[in-house]
């Protein structure tokens, strides 16, 4: 069994811009994030999408042929009541500063915690195993994707923000091959795991 992934962050909102943080709430895509979101080469089966709009609406600029699937799996991370408030304002808070320093001693007070994001976005690529679909593209958030990814590594907590987010429009390619999940350079699968590579995460 052979699965490719291609995994792509929401293009930029009004509130990314504005450095606004959004969690579960949302705002529109900027003109630029309309253009992140421009048709992909990548020709899926099938394409899931976060079920926050600014998910959805880039998983339609996308793939515009496509129905868009949505899943509360794929969603950002709740960030409870600092959600709404500028980046800027929430520097001086030590719990935030634990969040974005160290984020494997990150409390969760009203924020869902890194661990239920991580086993959520694990379930979900999990069950993606026994479905038919054999290339797959999912629309979802830049701390999820990140989760993901670091988890899928089985890299500590500790390593999170290392290299920073994906920016808008950008992916992660994952290949299921040999019962494993893998970051490839290609979605093609092959007998050896040669084209492992190291993707490119920009702030």
């Amino acid at each position: 069994m052979c699965k490719t992934v291609k995994i792509f962050r929401h293009g930029e909102t009004v509130w990314n811009k504005a450095g606004i943080l959004q969690g579960w709430l949302d705002s529109p895509l900027t003109e630029r994030g309309k253009q992140q979101a421009a048709v992909q080469n990548f020709l899926p089966e099938v394409v899931y999408s976060s079920d926050l709009g600014r998910a959805h609406a880039t998983a339609k600029l996308m793939f515009p042929a496509n129905e868009i699937h949505t899943d509360a799996s794929l969603r950002e991370i709740n960030l409870g009541n600092w959600q709404g408030k500028t980046i800027s304002n929430l520097l001086h808070d030590r719990n935030y500063q634990t969040y974005i320093q160290r984020p494997e001693r990150f409390t969760a007070t009203t924020q869902e915690t890194l661990q239920q994001v991580t086993a959520r976005m694990l379930d979900f690529i999990q069950s993606l195993i026994h479905r038919p679909e054999n290339n797959i593209a999912i629309i979802s958030h830049g701390v999820a994707i990140s989760c993901l990814n670091n988890a899928l590594q089985n890299k500590p907590l500790s390593t999170l923000w290392d290299g920073g987010l994906l920016t808008g429009g950008q992916s992660i390619t994952f290949r299921y091959d040999k019962n494993e999940w893998q970051i490839v350079s290609s979605g093609t699968c092959s007998k050896d795991h040669s084209d492992q590579y190291v993707y490119n995460r920009e702030i």
